[in-house]
């Protein structure tokens, strides 16, 4: 579809997160068509103390993983509770 059809114009741009397959398939279309960025595998750290909201936590932590099986997250916390 980058390239379009005969009956649908090429894209001018492609953009948005993905795994490293997505990853793979913007390196081979650039210089074809537009691509946003080549972000690689994502990556976080929380600091999180007694006063973080914990749906908060866990939603920054659970949002990373999704984009592949070597994106990595970590929590560094003095609560408690996040143990």
């Amino acid at each position: 579809m980058a390239f379009g059809t005969e009956t649908v114009p090429k894209v001018d741009k492609i953009v948005g997160p993905g795994n490293q397959y997505v990853d793979e398939a913007k390196r081979q279309l650039f210089g074809y068509v537009g691509i946003d960025q080549l972000a690689g595998p994502s990556e976080i750290l929380v600091l999180a103390d007694d006063s973080a909201n914990p749906i908060f936590v866990a939603a920054d932590m659970l949002l990373r993983p999704e984009h592949g099986p070597i994106s990595r997250c970590a929590l560094v916390t003095t609560s408690r509770r996040y143990r």
